[in-house]
């Protein structure tokens, strides 16, 4: 592999997803294995993929390496020849490549047979290279490649690509790929000069972000088309005329058509004086390359077609020329005139012939097309006195050399206009030597210093990145009934907002089945939530919430299933064999907020003030085992009985805490112990001692008092008291504030007495079942009572107006 350099062209990027990337990974800097990739919105293109005529094996390939083939998406390919498409059968057989590969209908017909001839000749040379594919990976590879006509349009995967002809042979195109609204033109080899066949090359008229072009012959210009034509037949018939053979080293198919064309109208226009003189075509492909410009007639130009309809006769259909595949009847000596593949000189039939010519003086070469660096084609266009030999040594040339360029790539003159056509803010150059495309770079840049038309011309080596950066617009099209409405400045559109590979279109959920491929579909959505509570407080906090609930009562062999409708869109179960309830709701944004209003609701029941009251005598129901009365619980009852006349309603709920101190102590416990490690009761039971990263604090039982010196932890510890407070306040007042500890008295003094008498037991979560603290969820007898629907609360103070939900509920 040839040595790489890391130095990056750049521009400043703000928004890394808005950075265009286009890399070389071949025809950077060089002529030969075209092969480039375009980067943007996280898209990949391959534009060509060939290989290079001057070296052999792996060397040839483009630097593969450098991009994963695996997120290659599209690769297009402009033409046939060999430097553009002859290492395709290699990326797509050879390769973690996976995407789609396109080219015209002509060039996917005559790539099959150059590809062909590539193996052929490779695997007879007498080098120690091999084909880098074979045949059978070239079917393979062939049956793959989808074709594209010119102006056709295609999507792939939000790529935008339209084929333009490009001139430079039979198929030839131009890609303008459009990705999220940046357009790029890639214009392979082109030419914008119609000759004998061909269209020249297309400008699309559309505003170009970035344009790619060659850079073959730099600054440049050929001389007029007319003139080298002079030239060219002057030249064959001095050869001839001395009696010598005219070698041209051609490629197969391309431009030799050009100059069979040229050749056979001159030999019938000079028919007297050329007579007797062969004209030979000799290549494996010779035959079916013909064939192949017969059939594709119709993609050339109309001075061809009208040439066919006038005669009848194809032009391809020679009178003059004879096709060979073999030198057989090529004579040693002249008059003759032979054009012989390949067109570089490396290996093959015009290698052959060359050798044997070359050392005589009355024959002549005409070379009649780009020759690429490193190759014999150009060091025989400087005329040595000798040259290599394919078997090795050294061979004297005598023969003429010319170099009349029938290439059909741009010069200067055509690539500028060009360019100055197009006017694209960014211009590549690739396909050219360093030094041609420097020149060429710099002439571009003189020529618009300081006109309206500000270009940056990039020149990046192979590997080398140029980075782009573009805002790309997003535009939406509005579509259906919400276009029935012409908009007004300061009008809003309000519907769905479909993207897809980076088109936009606005429509009314009513015509998404029509304008898209999005069908609006309803969610039924569905929550079990854990309650272990009644179905009576379950519906007194929604009807506290949300009014008046539609009920259904479903009846099976498992128990009672209690359906609230609510506002008519979500429906919540409450099944009495069931530790949760169900609640189903069609999902859409309100739906959504009805729901989660009863989620929470129904999290927090057990934890309302409305859920729980205080009672100074046991339960109406049996919680499976008898309360055990202490010594200490009977003083508390009768000290709180004998106070009972002397004390409000609020000494007796602070009577009734003191009288049942362990019990607090032990609800008490039960919280901080969710929310702290590090709990214990103090050693005179009234108090519970919480310590957290060394610091203590004791909460007194009586008044629920935090005494601790760290801020930190009494600012831990008091919202949990607060919700101890309403737990323990009784449920008809859970609304008002709680009351304030009263002046010590001497009934108090004497209830506190007691309380130091009582001996507390450690604490244990269980011992809150002993506790008169009734559970209104605890009323499960109503529920098998068929007139529940309409039950009401057993304290007046909980089903009544002057009851307010909790607001955490």
């Amino acid at each position: 592999m040839a040595t790489k350099r890391k130095a990056e062209v750049s521009v400043p990027i703000e928004d890394e997803n808005d950075q265009l990337t286009i890399t070389p990974l071949g025809a950077g800097r060089e002529v030969g294995r075209s092969c480039i990739v375009v980067e943007y919105k996280g898209k990949k293109v391959m534009l060509d993929c060939g290989l290079h005529a001057g070296r052999n094996g792996p060397n040839s390939l483009p630097y593969f390496d450098e991009v994963d083939p695996a997120t290659i998406d599209v690769l297009l390919v402009t033409h046939f020849h060999i430097d553009h498409a002859a290492a395709v059968p290699y990326y797509l057989e050879h390769t973690s490549f996976k995407g789609r590969t396109f080219m015209t209908r002509p060039t996917k017909g005559v790539f099959r047979w150059l590809a062909t001839d590539y193996i052929r000749v490779t695997n007879t040379s007498n080098s120690d290279t091999s084909a880098l594919y074979s045949e059978a990976d070239l079917i393979s590879a062939h049956a793959k490649i989808e074709e594209i006509d010119v102006h056709q349009q295609v999507e792939v995967n939000g790529i935008k690509f339209t084929a333009y002809n490009a001139g430079h042979v039979l198929g030839a195109a131009m890609f303008l790929i459009e990705i999220a609204g940046v357009k790029v033109l890639y214009t392979g080899d082109y030419s914008r000069e119609e000759d004998r066949h061909l269209v020249q090359a297309e400008n699309p008229g559309v505003s170009i972000h970035v344009l790619i072009t060659e850079s073959t012959y730099g600054v440049q210009s050929h001389h007029p088309r007319a003139e080298r034509e002079r030239e060219f037949m002057t030249c064959v018939r001095d050869v001839v005329r001395r009696r010598g053979c005219c070698l041209m080293p051609v490629t197969a198919l391309g431009r030799t058509q050009e100059l069979l064309l040229i050749l056979e109208e001159h030999w019938g226009r000079y028919a007297q004086e050329l007579e007797g003189v062969p004209v030979f075509f000799i290549s494996a492909l010779g035959k079916t390359g013909t064939r192949l410009y017969q059939a594709y007639i119709m993609h050339m130009n109309q001075r061809i077609q009208r040439q066919f309809n006038r005669t009848g006769r194809n032009p391809f259909d020679f009178k003059y020329i004879k096709t060979r595949t073999n030198i057989a009847e090529v004579p040693d000596s002249g008059p003759c005139v032979v054009l012989a593949s390949p067109g570089m000189l490396q290996n093959g039939v015009s290698r052959q012939l060359l050798e044997r010519w070359a050392p005589r003086p009355e024959n002549g070469l005409i070379v009649t097309g780009y020759s690429v660096e490193g190759t014999l084609a150009r060091t025989i266009v400087n005329a040595p006195d000798v040259i290599p030999a394919f078997a090795g040594g050294t061979i004297p040339r005598r023969m003429t050399v010319k170099n009349i360029s029938f290439s059909a790539h741009v010069d200067y003159a055509q690539n500028s206009a060009f360019i100055d056509e197009i006017r694209a803010p960014h211009v590549i150059l690739v396909h050219g030597e360093e030094n041609a495309m420097k020149q060429l770079r710099a002439k571009i840049t003189d020529t618009y210093r300081g006109s309206d038309y500000e270009v940056a011309v990039h020149t990046p080596a192979n590997t080398h990145k140029v980075r782009l950066h573009f805002h790309g617009e997003k535009v939406a099209r509005v579509m259906g009934s919400l276009a029935s409405k012409v908009p007004r400045e300061g009008d809003y559109a309000s519907g769905i907002l479909v993207e897809r590979d980076f088109t936009y279109t606005l429509v009314d959920v009513a015509d998404l089945h029509e304008f898209t491929s999005i069908a609006p579909v309803v969610i039924e959505q569905q929550l079990c939530v854990p309650y272990a509570s009644s179905y009576t407080l379950l519906r007194y906090h929604l009807e506290q919430m949300f009014g008046e609930l539609v009920l259904t009562t479903e009846r099976s062999g498992s128990g009672v299933a209690h359906i609230l409708r609510i506002y008519d869109v979500v429906d919540v179960c409450h099944s009495s064999w069931k530790s949760h309830v169900e609640i189903e709701w069609e999902g859409n944004a309100m739906n959504d907020m009805v729901a989660d209003s009863v989620v929470a609701i129904v999290l927090n029941i057990e934890s309302s003030p409305a859920s729980v009251k205080l009672t100074q005598s046991s339960c109406s129901h049996d919680h499976g085992t008898k309360p055990d009365i202490s010594e200490a619980d009977d003083a508390s009852v009768d000290a709180s009985e004998a106070a009972s006349q002397d004390l409000d309603s609020c000494g007796e709920a602070l009577q009734a805490r003191a009288g049942d101190c362990e019990k607090v102590i032990a609800k008490l416990a039960l919280f901080m112990q969710q929310q702290f490690t590090e709990v214990a009761v103090a050693g005179d039971g009234l108090s519970l001692i919480v310590t957290l990263n060394g610091q203590v604090a004791a909460i007194d039982a009586h008044t629920l008092d935090i005494a601790t010196e760290s801020h930190m932890l009494r600012a831990r510890i008091a919202p949990i008291i607060a919700r101890v407070r309403r737990t323990m306040r009784p449920l008809g007042h859970h609304s008002l504030p709680l009351p304030e500890p009263v002046p010590a008295s001497p009934l108090l003094e004497k209830l506190e007495e007691l309380q130091l008498e009582a001996a507390v037991k450690p604490t244990n979560v269980d011992d809150d079942k002993d506790m008169h603290i009734d559970v209104a969820s605890d009323i499960e007898d109503d529920e098998d009572d068929e007139d529940d629907d309409d039950e009401v609360y057993e304290d007046g103070d909980g089903g009544d107006s002057d009851t307010k939900s909790d607001p955490g509920s």
